[in-house]
């Protein structure tokens, strides 16, 4: 018999599996069936009972149960049953066994929360997560005005809020992710709304091969909005100095408050897309907390639910994953746009330099959780999926042997 907490991996690779083989729906089904109407039904006797009051007892015996770190308000003249998490154990024990498939465990809260309380007449009026193991919820009666509560155990006061990026309901529904791009909740149809009006993608990294005359070339001819950088690159303006369409924020980023200061400069119009891979990782691993407030940026959108889907990347429990640029090449397959990549070199070009801005050809390891085997495979596997043509410097297409 499977304890409280060791059905959380299950959980997230039964999603996984629903999710690539039948589709969102299937999924959403199940949360709203199988965990809500069936596994959760002692949710619907007490709400339909008690109200506000009956969930309320019935969720703080769930945080008795799963050791919750966690705190429910209830108001009843306010008309709200407020909760705020602090550290989830479902998502917790996924932080910290490094199991992740789905994309985005912790939907399923919402995904069977909401359709219970609508039966019930009632209604997430409020909610956010940060898919970092803190959320808040706010839950109304329908038929009544609600206000909102303001208390010192506001989960949005704690630094660990900062993690991760954030994902919203109000009044029932699902908020835009990127309200100026698009009008989808769903960052996979926001990436596809920003890039849909360009064929090709410049994909940048900052290896020597970037300045070769060919690069130069893709880089002269890409049309506006069609270059995607590292964050080093955006800091710095090495390889590509003119505003970008899209910078991909490392994890482990030692220039976040350079390329703030750039962004912050930016005229708002010509500010790129900011992109980040929120790859799963325990406490002390490299990218656990990375803040990006302090930096003067916001916070960038997820990369990896569209890699996901497309079948690019899975994680795989403490192994090496792709570095910035390379992720940056498998966005733009998962895009089915044309590719140019220049600027990936896997430290092995001809010159021996390692990046565009080395004076010396001095030996350059991967940096930790990083490989060169890593890097190739993902290559191969981009190039494998690609439904437009890919165009590769020499020096990348000797190493890859294509």
């Amino acid at each position: 018999m499977l304890g409280c907490h060791d059905f959380c991996g299950h959980y997230d690779w039964t999603f996984h599996y629903l999710r690539r083989r039948f589709g969102q729906e299937a999924v959403s089904e199940l949360w709203r069936e199988a965990i809500g109407f069936d596994a959760q039904q002692h949710y619907v006797e007490s709400g339909r009972s008690r109200g506000l009051a009956g969930l309320y007892d019935v969720w703080n015996k769930t945080g008795e149960d799963e050791h919750c770190d966690w705190t429910w308000t209830l108001d009843v003249e306010r008309n709200v049953l407020r909760n705020d998490m602090r550290r989830c154990p479902s998502k917790g024990f996924l932080l910290a066994e490094d199991r992740h498939a789905d994309e985005d465990y912790c939907d399923h809260c919402m995904g069977w929360i909401s359709p219970v309380l609508e039966s019930l007449g009632m209604q997430v009026a409020s909610h956010e997560h940060n898919h970092a193991g803190q959320c808040w919820t706010e839950i109304r009666e329908k038929s009544r005005e609600y206000v909102t509560l303001t208390i010192d155990q506001d989960i949005r006061k704690d630094p660990r809020w900062q993690r991760g990026f954030i994902d919203a309901w109000r009044e029932g529904q699902r908020t835009p992710l990127a309200p100026k791009i698009s009008g989808s909740w769903d960052s996979a149809e926001v990436l596809r709304d920003y890039f849909a009006p360009v064929d090709r993608l410049v994909v940048l990294g900052r290896g020597p091969s970037a300045i070769e005359p060919l690069s130069q070339r893709w880089k002269e001819e890409a049309a506006p909005n069609s270059v995607l950088v590292t964050d080093p690159t955006y800091a710095t303006g090495d390889v590509f100095g003119i505003d970008p369409a899209g910078v991909m924020v490392g994890d482990q980023s030692s220039v976040l408050s350079d390329a703030g200061i750039r962004w912050q400069k930016t005229p708002v119009d010509r500010r790129p897309l900011l992109l980040h891979a929120y790859l799963p990782a325990p406490v002390g691993e490299p990218g656990y907390m990375t803040l990006f407030e302090p930096a003067g940026l916001p916070r960038p959108l997820p990369v990896l639910p569209l890699l996901i889907r497309k079948g690019l990347y899975r994680h795989e429990p403490g192994a090496p994953y792709p570095t910035t640029g390379v992720f940056l090449f498998l966005l733009a397959i998962a895009l089915e746009k044309e590719v140019c990549l220049a600027g990936i070199d896997l430290y092995q070009h001809p010159s021996g330099k390692s990046y565009v801005t080395d004076q010396t050809t001095s030996a350059t390891a991967f940096p930790v959780r990083h490989s060169v085997e890593c890097e190739i495979t993902h290559l191969r596997r981009g190039l494998a999926m690609a439904r437009r043509p890919v165009n590769l410097t020499p020096n990348l297409a000797a190493i890859l042997k294509v």
